[in-house]
């Protein structure tokens, strides 16, 4: 299947973070910075601007209002987007994230490893539930592309291991390299599978809120032939704002069974296989 760009242009989806940041700084408490102002500032179109203040707005930075924007207080507009090039729209740091249902995370990681077949090309996407699957890797002869300098650092003391890291820029939080820019190693990788994982599953798919991590995350979906997504039970009751891909491109959904029975119906509705683990308690 294939997925759709984020955006129309490419100049406005390689630089999303500049632009950002450009357009906070550019918003007052006290009054409307218009979608034409902005659209002339940055030299972009209108309908870019309008994507841009609806994304924003989805995630707190500004207040949506007819005709433009404005910041979203005197206090956290600005200050607030200062490490945007840094860390990830929506997405908590590894820190936080690992400590967030930790046992579920442990035994989804040990399920999914289960997966793995000697000898095969996989990709293991960045995220806290991705890392522990690659701590119970069990198998020999992987080669194994990952986003994620954790995962790197967990495989380094496995030579059986064949690992290469995506090229790009390195958001310090989430301890991930994402490539703005285009033409690196993920253009020429064939996998058989991809480990991911999401911050939510909804009816309209695999759920992210930052655009870089989506229009990367859609690059590594396309290299791979099957989709495993690796989320707690949790995630079916999370919000997100863009989608990386349908439901109908996920094979397998690794998850604790905390899964509410709505949300295996669905699941199921799309002939998605559903693995589940137990949780203790």
């Amino acid at each position: 299947m294939q997925t759709k760009p984020l955006e129309g242009r490419d100049e406005d989806r390689l630089f999303i973070h500049d632009r950002w940041n450009r357009i906070v700084d550019l918003l007052r408490v006290d009054s409307v910075t218009s979608v034409e102002q902005l659209a002339d500032d940055l030299s972009v179109s209108a309908a870019t601007i309008r994507r841009d203040l609806s994304e924003l707005d989805a995630v707190g930075r500004l207040k949506r209002v007819r005709g433009g924007a404005v910041a979203a207080s005197l206090d956290s507009a600005k200050p607030q987007m200062t490490s945007t090039l840094r860390t990830l729209q929506g997405q908590l740091g590894h820190a936080d994230a690992l400590k967030k249902n930790r046992e579920a995370k442990l035994a989804i990681g040990r399920k999914a490893a289960e997966l793995l077949d000697a000898g095969e090309a996989v990709i293991i996407d960045g995220g806290t539930t991705t890392l522990e699957l690659a701590n119970a890797i069990d198998v020999d002869s992987l080669t194994v592309l990952t986003t994620s300098i954790l995962i790197m650092n967990a495989l380094l003391l496995r030579p059986d291991l064949r690992v290469l890291i995506a090229g790009g820029e390195i958001f310090h939080e989430q301890s991930v390299v994402l490539n703005p820019y285009g033409n690196g190693i993920v253009s020429k990788y064939s996998a058989t599978k991809i480990f991911i994982g999401a911050q939510a599953i909804t009816s309209r798919g695999l759920m992210q809120t930052d655009p870089l991590l989506v229009h990367n995350e859609q690059e590594l979906i396309e290299r791979a032939e099957k989709v495993i997504v690796l989320v707690d039970s949790s995630k079916f009751g999370a919000k997100a704002s863009l989608s990386v891909c349908g439901l109908d491109r996920i094979d397998v959904i690794v998850t604790d069974d905390g899964l509410a029975p709505e949300a295996r119906r669905m699941l199921q509705d799309f002939d998605i296989e559903i693995l589940t683990v137990p949780l203790a308690g």
